[in-house]
């Protein structure tokens, strides 16, 4: 192991622990109405075909007058993986939203999976978790102050939120994301220039870092989408990819991320050695990320199967 570590520090490589899974896209207040039915939330892992044993979406109110931190809704994912391309849709009806899913993506459509009503567009925080042992109804903070007294998961993987600026005297409203290992969209980067606050209706999260919270409106004619971000009610984190054009793209993949790729430790996008060395670093042990074919163990076969992809995904 010292000599690993010797040759870790001479390469320069640094290993990391990035999630496998996190929320890349969602819709969370349609334009027109009703919102339940044209809702969305989208997952990315970063090895294709990746098992979600385990895996919990929920929403978390965080209204005053609706008793911040209660589970509003709560969908298990243990059945489904991601699809060939990284991609997980889950989807709050029947009806297909333009542009189509891509044909690798998994898409899990339940009928009003986000409530009769559909998710929050006020303040409101979604995350994704791992073990979720509470249930719709449960209250992560009990107290109403903000901070998570309850903790109803093994591990808490990303999340967004917002708060809608808009509370009476002696009222508090309260969002969770940060404490959720995830992003606060706060009222400072959504103020118009009249002093009010717009509420975003879609979320964009890209691989290069950056983010995107906006409104949303009909890029063309149909409730369904297509669906583009506002020009002026917008927060952008970071630098957006070029090839970024106003587009909520449901199932597919955001503008310059790169598909999923088998062997991806580190969730690169590249097979390299990088890979490698934190595959033989973590050998013998339990390492979530280095554990390629979920036996939970780190050994020779996921050693071979980055082995088998080395250079895939590189130089794109």
């Amino acid at each position: 192991m010292r000599g690993l570590v010797s040759l870790l520090a001479i390469t320069g490589i640094v290993l990391t622990a990035t999630a496998q899974v996190r929320i890349t896209e969602a819709m969370v207040n349609p334009p027109g109405s009703p919102d339940a039915g044209r809702e969305f939330i989208e997952i990315q892992s970063c090895r294709p075909n990746f098992s979600l044993q385990g895996y919990w979406l929920i929403g978390i109110d965080g209204e005053w007058l609706f008793n911040p931190g209660n589970i509003h809704w709560a969908i298990d994912l243990s059945n489904y993986s991601t699809g060939a391309n990284g991609l997980l849709l889950v989807r709050d009806g029947e009806a297909v939203l333009l542009p189509e899913p891509a044909a690798e993506t998994t898409v899990v459509s339940i009928v009003n999976a986000f409530t009769l009503a559909g998710m929050g567009n006020d303040s409101y925080t979604v995350a994704l978790v791992r073990d979720f042992t509470g249930q719709v109804g449960s209250d992560i903070d009990t107290n109403d102050d903000g901070i998570i007294d309850n903790v109803l998961w093994q591990e808490a993987v990303h999340a967004f939120g917002w708060t809608d600026d808009d509370v009476a005297p002696g009222e508090f409203d309260a969002i969770y994301s940060t404490q959720l290992n995830g992003v606060d969209i706060p009222p400072t980067l959504r103020r118009r220039t009249d002093g009010t606050t717009w509420e975003p209706d879609v979320i964009i999260f890209f691989q290069n870092g950056s983010i995107i919270a906006a409104d949303a409106g009909r890029a063309g004619t149909g409730d369904f989408g297509p669906f583009q971000t506002s020009t002026s009610n917008r927060a952008v984190i970071g630098t957006l990819p070029a090839q970024f054009n106003r587009e909520v793209t449901p199932g597919n993949l955001n503008p310059g991320d790169k598909p999923a790729v088998a062997g991806d430790v580190n969730c690169d996008r590249c097979v390299d050695d990088a890979d490698l060395l934190q595959v033989l670093f973590n050998f013998g042990g339990n390492d979530a990320a280095s554990d390629l074919n979920g036996d939970s163990v780190v050994d020779d076969a996921d050693l071979l199967i980055v082995l088998f992809n080395f250079g895939t995904g590189c130089g794109l």
